[in-house]
């Protein structure tokens, strides 16, 4: 079987801190999840959602805690075997993930996405955000800028705003993985009416124990997430390609539950990620991200 990533892949990720995979995410997976946001971005005051208003408009920028939601589509993307699969390459088999989200850009929302370096941390081991493209980003319109090797750098992320940048355009299905110190931003959309985006933050638990980044607690608690998403993809597609846990399930008990029921008990606790590291140098407007 054909490896998920490539060693020229791997190679280049390790160097440059990003890599854009074309079409990882299948037709009949984009429509699913495109009707779960259409079923969430509404202008209610709902909570784990964003609303901005810009020249009496109300948008939706912001997703929070969207695994458990609606169809349960985004439950079901975590679980495609090459989600999960990349994530092992990358953090290895005791991976976790720490949190979920979506960033809508919107056109005539006038809002960037400022320089920032999702979490800093000490480099003791490999963690990274996967970016979930379900609409097109194109160049000058939405895309993805970085600073190629930044996340290699001591530089702060001040400096690193200031170094030589690309854009990375991408088309709906495809992913964008990007290591938590590469330093990123975003513009707003110039063209397309949307840009959504779901994002993965993926670490493993040997490299938060070392580095104490997060409670031992917290990692068995959003472990149990991915086990319950396998579950629920083999209940939706029992003869396809299933991703093979190599990790132990601190919850076994979890086989017998319900998975709404384990969505509950998962999502019944705050999870208080690392907050991201922002530039804002000449900024007067305070960012939604």
């Amino acid at each position: 079987m054909q490896p998920m990533l490539t060693q020229e892949q791997k190679d280049s990720f390790s160097a440059f801190g990003y890599l854009r995979l074309q079409g990882i995410v299948p037709a009949w997976l984009l429509s699913k999840l495109r009707t779960l946001f259409d079923e969430l971005m509404t202008t209610d005051e709902a909570p784990e959602k964003t609303i901005y208003e810009f020249n009496g408009k109300k948008y939706i920028t912001n997703l929070e805690n969207i695994c458990p939601k609606g169809n349960l589509s985004c439950l079901e993307l975590l679980a495609h075997p090459p989600i999960l699969e990349i994530a092992k390459l990358i953090c290895g088999a005791d991976l976790f993930l720490i949190q979920e989200f979506a960033v809508i850009k919107n056109l005539g929302d006038n809002l960037p996405v400022f320089w920032h370096q999702d979490m800093a941390h000490q480099r003791k081991g490999s963690c990274f955000t996967m970016g979930i493209y379900l609409d097109d980003a194109g160049e000058n319109d939405g895309a993805l800028r970085v600073v190629p090797g930044s996340h290699l750098s001591n530089k702060n992320i001040c400096e690193l705003s200031k170094e030589p940048s690309t854009e990375v355009p991408v088309q709906a299905g495809d992913i964008l993985i990007h290591d938590m110190m590469l330093a990123h931003s975003s513009g707003t959309l110039t063209k397309n009416l949307l840009r959504r985006v779901i994002y993965f933050e993926f670490l493993s638990a040997t490299h938060v124990a070392t580095e104490h980044i997060y409670t031992p607690e917290l990692v068995q608690r959003r472990s149990r997430l991915h086990f319950a998403a396998t579950r629920y993809y083999q209940s939706l597609h029992p003869l396809e390609k299933q991703f093979i846990h190599s990790a132990y399930n601190h919850h076994p008990e979890d086989e017998q539950k319900e998975i709404i029921e384990i969505l509950q008990e998962i999502y019944s606790l705050q999870t208080k990620a690392r907050p991201s590291t922002y530039c804002f140098d000449n900024v007067v407007v305070f960012p939604l991200l």
